[in-house]
């Protein structure tokens, strides 16, 4: 007896214009001319020049943030009499730019905070959302940040964001315009640091600005220190002998 084959080639045939219809879909959003203008206000290497709470309370940092190809990294740590016990932030994960609200949403993958002189030095949350408003005058930026905190983060361009963003195992790793971000890490120990770089072959020179090293029993912060690295590409080993691997 013959099958009448008719409804199951209709099942494929709409399954085949529905995969068609979504891809272009996406296509479409990517090639967005406001999304892609605002992805390239926000792009590239900022310092911290201040933040404030949504009381407006100031709080003075050191830190350094990036936007690139859909990717975000901070790193950051608060400037305090005693260095030693200054809390630090990192984040990184994928953004995206939401021109009708003049706005981008981050999604932090990672969200590191240490505070060396707490009883729980490492605090580590692996999703957070965050929907930030974006103004830009000449090479300044403003960040307000949304969602019960208001916190206002402003920042100077240091570069356009010339350089690779590599996904490791355990964070993020940007080697942009001549400088280094590190975020790295989970609820079990955590590493982050930024500052600049000099390379040669696989051998660097890391110019450390900030790094913060934080497990569950300590946070250690050091600043204006050089460490001795290799990166082939798919590693950056330090000289004390831990690697952070880059994933495959």
């Amino acid at each position: 007896m013959l099958k009448n084959t008719q409804p199951l080639q209709l099942i494929r045939f709409c399954s085949i214009f529905l995969m068609a219809t979504m891809f272009s879909t996406f296509a479409s959003a990517g090639e967005d001319p406001a999304v892609k203008a605002l992805e390239q206000e926000v792009k590239g290497l900022w310092r911290y020049t201040g933040l404030a709470t949504g009381d407006g309370t100031e709080m003075p940092l050191t830190g350094i943030f990036v936007f690139k190809e859909g990717v975000f990294l901070q790193q950051a740590i608060f400037d305090t009499d005693d260095f030693a016990t200054a809390g630090s932030m990192a984040h990184a994960g994928p953004f995206r730019a939401e021109p009708a609200t003049g706005s981008v949403h981050l999604t932090a993958v990672q969200t590191i905070s240490t505070d060396p002189a707490s009883d729980t030095p490492l605090s580590f949350q692996d999703s957070t959302e965050h929907d930030v408003t974006v103004t830009l005058e000449d090479t300044a930026l403003t960040l307000i940040f949304g969602m019960g905190t208001s916190t206002v983060q402003s920042f100077e361009r240091v570069g356009p964001g010339e350089g690779e963003v590599y996904a490791l195992e355990r964070g993020s790793l940007a080697m942009v315009d001549g400088h280094f971000v590190l975020v790295e890490g989970d609820a079990t120990s955590a590493t982050s640091g930024y500052g600049t770089y000099v390379q040669d072959g696989e051998n660097l020179t890391l110019q450390v600005t900030r790094w913060t090293d934080a497990d569950a029993t300590s946070a250690t912060n050091f600043r204006d220190i050089s460490l001795e690295a290799t990166f082939d590409g798919k590693a950056l080993s330090l000289a004390d002998g831990r690697s952070f691997k880059v994933k495959q």
